[in-house]
């Protein structure tokens, strides 16, 4: 399927709504570049602009039964994306305040200064790899794979024999997950957001 065409849409979103994951990587595939150039004007950079693309679709899946009643499909996704956009704006203004306030804490306390204290990235690393684990076992070795060993999803999808938008679903998935179980054990923003950049 080109990426500058989609085959009857109605019929498509209607897919979706059912849950065919074939049908939302077809959708994902059609509108995921539109979305990416159209919200460069935030100016984010790239790594931020896929991490505001990735909640938007993910919210659109998690949501799917709405896509009924769009009109103007275009028009909503790209509200959606602003919003994350905006997101991701106010999560590194965060960050950099955290970061300040860090800072300027150590520098009054006369210590030498990290990014993070050290006992809490530890902390974090360990939640993150307890939550890895927890994984069912082909959401764990996909995940394995992406981050750890480095590898594109088609690269993954090619070694483990699946389509690329298993594997791109897959990673969503397995980084909610994550997320879930950090805010569950008490790291809510912005540490969350901190593990983000330490772990991504």
């Amino acid at each position: 399927m080109s990426t500058n065409y989609i085959h009857n849409e109605k019929v498509l979103v209607e897919q979706i709504a059912a849950g065919n994951e074939q049908a939302f990587g077809e959708f994902f595939t059609y509108y995921y570049p539109q979305l990416f150039s159209l919200v460069h004007r935030f100016s984010l950079n790239d790594e931020d602009v896929r991490e505001a693309l990735q909640e938007t679709f993910l919210q659109i899946w998690l949501q799917r039964e709405l896509l009924l009643d769009v009109q103007n499909m275009r028009g909503w996704l790209l509200r959606i994306a602003t919003r994350q956009c905006r997101a991701v704006l106010r999560k590194n203004l965060v960050i950099k305040r955290c970061e300040n306030t860090i800072y300027q804490d150590g520098l009054s306390d006369g210590q030498p200064l990290t990014k993070t204290d050290p006992t809490t990235v530890a902390e974090l690393a360990g939640l993150v790899r307890y939550a890895v684990l927890r994984m069912p076992e082909q959401r764990r070795r996909i995940y394995q794979l992406s981050r750890e060993e480095g590898m594109k999803p088609s690269e993954i999808a090619a070694h483990l024999s699946l389509s690329v938008n298993t594997v791109k679903n897959t990673l969503v998935t397995a980084l909610k997950q994550i997320r879930e179980h950090l805010a569950q054990a008490g790291y809510p923003l912005p540490w969350v957001l901190l593990c983000w950049i330490i772990f991504k």
